[in-house]
């Protein structure tokens, strides 16, 4: 998931978008990102997503894994809140970041890089 200006709350799901194209993935890179793991739709436990940042900090986002649309799209709606109300791709992703290990619901893994954003894509369950 990328950064869209107005997300709107049509649905609990609206934060959640289509698959990114391929090359939209691969031209941004290299990036760091957090997986995040939590329950799947199923009941089952398992990567939700994961928050992503470019490596100079403008751009970032939450990719959810489809097989945890709830939980996913929670997360989701929470980064694109913090960016209604004004917080940095880098902020966002440092408030999480801080809380790397269990955090309520969710187990968030320490920071890890990829050479493009299609490695996280892959990484989260996403495509």
């Amino acid at each position: 998931m990328t950064e869209h200006a107005d997300l709107g709350d049509l649905s609990p799901f609206a934060a959640v978008y289509g698959r990114e194209g391929v090359a939209n993935l691969v031209s941004e890179g290299p990036v760091r990102f957090l997986l995040v793991s939590g329950r799947h739709d199923d009941d089952a436990w398992g990567v939700i997503g994961a928050f992503w940042l470019s490596i100079d900090g403008a751009r970032g986002g939450f990719v959810v894994n489809p097989q945890a649309l709830w939980q996913g799209s929670e997360m989701a709606r929470n980064y694109h809140s913090a960016r209604r109300r004004g917080w940095t791709p880098e902020e966002v992703y440092r408030f999480w970041q801080d809380r790397v290990g269990a955090s309520d619901a969710v187990m968030i893994d320490p920071q890890q890089h990829a050479d493009t954003l299609l490695h996280v894509y892959r990484r989260a369950g996403a495509l």
